[in-house]
């Protein structure tokens, strides 16, 4: 049965991801345009250059974005360059992705002048730009707290490893475009993160939870305990801005997965103001 519930997933995923086609996206004018943002101070995901690969051939496939992946995943961390980074820069698009990390030494806030963070933070809370992260975009800048506040929580540890059994997820709020395709849960087997503040219910629009009674909670350190709150994708405002932010992409084979896609697609139209 469950097996029968995936292949209906799957088969509502593809048919959604299919429905949007580029002659409709240009009948509704066009293509968005998101930034798309890799590095990698910390550690450094193997899923990164085909997460940008899956964005772009999205973007293109749906007709709903572009995506400019700057490849950034592919330096070590004493490349990083963030100077490109400006007001300047960030008004040719709609919105910036993260997939990334920062060292925790206390110095990952230097990756960015001051000019620049209040830059970023002006094109969110205006309305200017949209942010959507995935996976480890909550265990980047912690020195940077107005960064926590617009992914909405930072990393703690994974009590779910990769390549532990599945787990389910429940789905909270059926009604957002990145859950419509989903039911009443998904099974899928992925690292799963556990949260610290700012994660709260009251700031937060929870999609998708850890469905604790039918998810193996014996294992160390866990924040909140067995029965506790472990959301894993969420959206809110920042000022006027979108955000979204699904925790999950830590495999290659989720950013292959056609419900994952679909999750994610639909994700980013709510940020961009295209779906409510």
């Amino acid at each position: 049965m469950q097996t029968f519930r995936f292949n209906i997933s799957v088969l509502v995923a593809m048919v959604l991801l299919a429905g949007f086609s580029p002659a409709g996206a240009e009948e509704k004018g066009a293509m968005k345009k998101i930034l798309v943002l890799t590095f990698s101070e910390g550690f450094k995901h193997s899923s990164l250059g085909l997460c940008e690969e899956t964005l772009a051939k999205m973007g293109k496939e749906s007709g709903v974005f572009e995506a400019d992946c700057m490849n950034l995943w592919k330096l070590k961390p004493e490349e990083i360059d963030l100077s490109f980074l400006t007001g300047e820069k960030l008004a040719q698009y709609d919105a910036v992705f993260f997939y990334t990390t920062t060292a925790k030494d206390g110095k990952d806030i230097d990756l960015l002048t001051p000019e620049q963070r209040e830059a970023f933070l002006d094109y969110i809370k205006s309305g200017k730009g949209a942010f959507i992260g995935a996976h480890a975009a909550s265990d980047t800048f912690y020195k940077w707290p107005e960064f926590g506040d617009i992914v909405g929580a930072y990393f703690v540890s994974h009590p779910w490893g990769a390549n532990d059994a599945a787990v389910t997820i429940k789905v909270d709020d059926k009604n957002h475009p990145a859950t419509r395709m989903l039911g009443d849960s998904w099974t899928i087997q992925d690292e799963i993160y556990q949260f610290k503040a700012p994660y709260s219910r009251e700031k937060l629009r929870v999609l998708l939870s850890l469905d604790t009674t039918k998810t193996d909670m014996n294992k160390k350190n866990l924040q909140y305990g067995p029965t506790g709150d472990y959301g894993v994708a969420w959206c809110h405002e920042y000022g006027k801005g979108r955000c979204f932010f699904t925790s999950l992409g830590h495999r290659e084979d989720v950013w292959t997965n056609p419900v994952f896609q679909a999750h994610l697609l639909g994700g980013i139209k709510w940020a961009l103001g295209l779906e409510d």
